[in-house]
C-alpha cells in the first residue's frame, strides 16, 4: 500500500481490476513549481520581483507550455489570492 494514494481509492482500483494511473513528467510542472515558490518568496519573505517575472516567462516560453499570459496571470490568482 502506498502512503500517498488513500486505501479506498486503492481498493477501488483493485475491484475494477484496474491498474492505478502512472503520472507523466512535465518539465512545465516543474517550471510553474518554480514560479509558485518564486512567488510565495515575494510575497511572504520580500524576495525580488525579478525572480517571479522570469520563471513567468520560462512557463511561457517552454516549447510544451500550453499557457498563455492571460491563463497563467489567472492560474496565478486562483492558486495565490483565491
Amino acid at each position: 500500500m502506498s502512503p500517498e494514494i488513500p486505501d479506498i481509492i486503492l481498493e477501488y482500483y483493485e475491484e475494477k481490476h484496474r491498474e492505478l494511473p502512472k503520472a507523466t513528467y512535465s518539465p512545465v510542472c516543474t517550471l510553474l513549481h518554480e514560479l509558485d515558490c518564486a512567488l510565495i518568496d515575494r510575497d511572504n519573505h520580500g524576495g525580488p520581483q525579478e525572480a517571479v517575472d522570469r520563471a513567468f516567462q520560462a512557463v511561457i516560453d517552454h516549447p510544451e507550455s500550453r499557457y498563455t499570459a492571460d491563463v497563467l496571470n489567472y492560474r496565478i490568482r486562483q492558486v495565490h489570492y483565491h
